[in-house]
């Protein structure tokens, strides 16, 4: 199919309109080229990725992968992997909350170089936010392929981060074309050819830039940073003691809480508790778990979950049967109360340095922590970075500094999950390549007939995992 065609084809099926659109760049056009539609043309868009594959063919080797740009980019990528045999992972606008939770599906290895693939480029952001994803998971891109280049910055914009891009038709290209056709003419025509002489040297700025590979940073180094005093006294912990496994003791009794906190004491960093749990719960029991704490320097982390209004959990935190304040390092809170939860345990914290962990994520099958939610508790946390010692998470938080901690529950040697929905990850997979600081493991030790034993093996595994993650830099 020849330009001409290419140009015809497109007007019959709607996808040229004029009218008045703002692009996602913020511009507003005269002329909007929409090859969404294109899905209900079947033998246009093979046609259309055709013409896109011989465009990258005739100047470059094609790489060994194709990812779309989601979403309308991946019917083209599609059609381009079958029609040649390409292989073609695709890229997630936001991982899922469960099952794999991959950003980028499909089988790769790093270093594989993929050809990424989009629909048309005004300043190329779509294109480097997907090429940001590609990077962090070891994906290599060289060339961008599309159909529309609209010549507003995108080609010098993609150039600066070594892409090439390869484009089937510019938009002055289109315009000319569309003319000649007769399609374009009277009072429109001179509308988009000023639009287009206005434009032609604009260069749109990109907001959204391919990060530098991340420098991975000691704990110890890591407790330098840290505002909140309780984080720094558990990277601290974790650096001298070489271990970043926490536990969760999901036990009834207080003397199988405390027994295994003994036993297990020298091999974690941070011993998780739900109190509410306990049923001969005491104040004897308190005193006993922080003599234990003390002896084997870990941390004691009560999951209450706050999630009420402040003056509440003001009167949660520090009174009521439990006075958590008086004994716990650190304690969850939600974010669905907004930050003004924050103000409840602030006098308190104030007094003991304990630290609030923001939950951020959560292991659970269908969990609504996700999304905007999860964007929401960076920004809540940044803003309390003195109360705030990190967040409970699945992953590495976009955005995130350093002087936080990531603790990551629903860890497990045997990932097969339970009939409540709990899902679960190696920690190799957790430490290594989603980026988190704390495993916390649960049944995986406590209902184990040898507790120590395995403390120990989770102990090896996720601090070599963490060794690993420092050693690629």
């Amino acid at each position: 199919m020849d330009l001409n065609t290419l140009v015809s084809r497109l007007h019959e099926i709607n996808a040229v309109k004029l009218g008045q659109f703002k692009l996602k760049s913020g511009i507003m056009s005269p002329i909007y080229i929409d090859l969404r539609v294109t899905v209900s043309s079947p033998a246009l868009l093979a046609q259309i990725a055709e013409m896109m594959y011989q465009k990258v063919s005739s100047s470059a080797a094609i790489p060994p992968l194709v990812c779309g740009v989601p979403y309308t980019a991946l019917p083209i990528a599609t059609a381009m992997s079958i029609a040649h045999d390409i292989p073609m992972v695709m890229r997630r606008k936001e991982a899922k909350a469960y099952g794999t939770k991959q950003l980028i599906e499909g089988r790769f290895k790093e270093g594989d170089n993929v050809l990424v693939i989009e629909d048309l480029v005004t300043s190329g952001a779509s294109v480097l936010e997907t090429v940001r994803d590609l990077n962090a998971n070891g994906l290599v891109v060289t060339d961008v392929v599309v159909l529309l280049d609209r010549q507003q910055g995108a080609r010098q914009e993609l150039a600066k981060h070594g892409l090439r891009l390869h484009s089937v038709v510019t938009m002055e290209e289109l315009i000319s074309t569309l003319t000649a056709q007769g399609k374009l003419d009277g009072p429109t025509l001179e509308l988009v050819s000023a639009f287009l002489e206005a434009n032609r040297n604009v260069t749109v700025p990109v907001a959204s830039q391919i990060p530098v590979a991340r420098k991975h940073i000691a704990y110890e180094e890591r407790a330098k940073l840290a505002t909140n005093p309780t984080a720094a006294k558990l990277f601290n912990i974790m650096a001298a003691k070489k271990t970043n496994l926490a536990v969760a003791v999901d036990l009834t009794t207080k003397q199988e809480v405390l027994s295994l906190a003994d036993s297990i004491g020298s091999e974690i960093c941070a011993l998780k508790t739900h109190v509410d749990i306990i049923d001969d719960f005491d104040q004897d029991f308190v005193n006993q778990l922080q003599l234990i704490a003390t002896k084997h320097n870990f941390l004691i982390f009560e999951d209450r979950k706050f999630a009420d209004i402040g003056n509440t959990v003001k009167y949660q935190f520090e009174s009521g049967v439990y006075h958590i304040s008086k004994w716990a390092n650190m304690v969850t809170i939600h974010g669905v109360a907004g930050p003004a939860i924050i103000d409840g345990f602030k006098d308190s914290i104030k007094q003991t340095g304990a630290g609030l962990l923001l939950l951020a994520q959560m292991s659970s099958k269908g969990s609504l922590c996700v999304g905007e939610y999860t964007n929401q508790m960076v920004e809540m946390a940044k803003q309390n970075a003195d109360a705030v010692m990190g967040f409970i998470c699945q992953e590495r938080l976009e955005s995130m500094t350093d002087s936080f901690v990531l603790m990551t529950p629903g860890v497990q040697f045997n990932s097969k999950g339970d009939s409540m929905g709990q899902q679960y990850n190696t920690p190799d997979y957790i430490i290594k390549e989603k980026g988190t600081d704390v495993i916390i493991v649960g049944r995986g030790i406590y209902q184990n007939s040898q507790p120590k034993v395995e403390a120990i093996k989770y102990k090896e595994a996720a601090w070599e995992a963490y060794q690993s993650r420092l050693s690629k830099q």
